[in-house]
């Protein structure tokens, strides 16, 4: 599950709403992504509820992006989309060091077995 916010206004509502977003629909990977920052969850099923749904990490991605991501939101998703397309095109070794152990672990295995993918086509 992805949720690309161009402006996020509430984190904590926010990440509240995808953790329950990810234990009801069985979403072992959670990512939220902003222009500047993405955060990435991973569901432990330690319980049904949101709190088997822990934080892995908090990334700086403005320096990944290469150009100004857009600022419409539709444009963003899709923008957030085909950079996790392409994620697994290229080498993991250009991200930087927590950022590319998040992914080798937790990103590209979701997206070679199609637990992420998006909500909705492009």
């Amino acid at each position: 599950m992805v949720e690309a916010k161009t402006i996020l206004r509430n984190l904590e509502r926010t990440e509240a709403e995808l953790k329950q977003y990810m234990v009801q629909m069985q979403c072992p990977i959670g990512i939220l992504v902003t222009p500047e920052r993405m955060w990435l969850y991973r569901d432990l099923y330690t319980s049904r509820s949101s709190q088997s749904v822990r934080q892995v990490g908090e990334f700086n991605v403005k320096p990944l992006w290469g150009q100004t991501p857009p600022a419409q939101p539709a444009e963003f998703e899709a923008f957030v989309q085909q950079w996790l397309e392409h994620l697994a095109e290229r080498p993991s070794e250009e991200l930087p060091g927590e950022l590319r152990e998040a992914v080798r672990e937790h990103i590209l295995p979701a997206l070679v077995s199609g637990e992420v993918r998006a909500a909705h086509p492009r």
